[in-house]
């Protein structure tokens, strides 16, 4: 968020708000100590639709300046239509661009950057890619 020019203020909001939950699990009818998440926001946390626009929106962002660099080369759905490199969706990403090695080392050089300034990391068990 700091790199999308938020306040620091805010962002500190932000992250205490993700950084200060606990839980505690009934078992057998028991309340279990609590105990604090270590791996960030879960599913059915209210900020999570919210960070994850703006964290979309960096990766668009990213991928938006490499294609205006002459850097990925997306596709044309027909002839005169718009070039596309990529379409997000709720919680997914779908890349689309030539396949060449230079397409291929500069998209790899742009997701470990994404993954490194926001702490999300691809999974290669739900990846995958298609050549046509």
């Amino acid at each position: 968020m700091l790199k999308m020019g938020f306040d620091r203020r805010w962002v500190k909001i932000i992250m205490a708000c993700v950084t200060s939950v606990q839980y505690s699990v009934r078992f057998n009818s028991m309340k279990t100590e609590v105990f604090k998440p270590t791996r960030g926001l879960r599913q059915g946390d209210p900020l999570s639709p919210y960070l994850f626009l703006l964290v979309a929106e960096g990766l668009s962002s990213m991928l938006k300046g490499a294609e205006d660099k002459g850097e990925l080369e997306g596709i044309k759905v027909c002839r005169d239509a718009p070039m596309i490199s990529h379409l997000l969706f709720a919680d997914d990403s779908l890349i689309l661009m030539h396949a060449d090695k230079q397409n291929a080392e500069n998209l790899k050089a742009i997701l470990d950057k994404y993954c490194e300034n926001s702490g999300q990391m691809i999974s290669g068990a739900k990846s995958s890619i298609f050549f046509q």
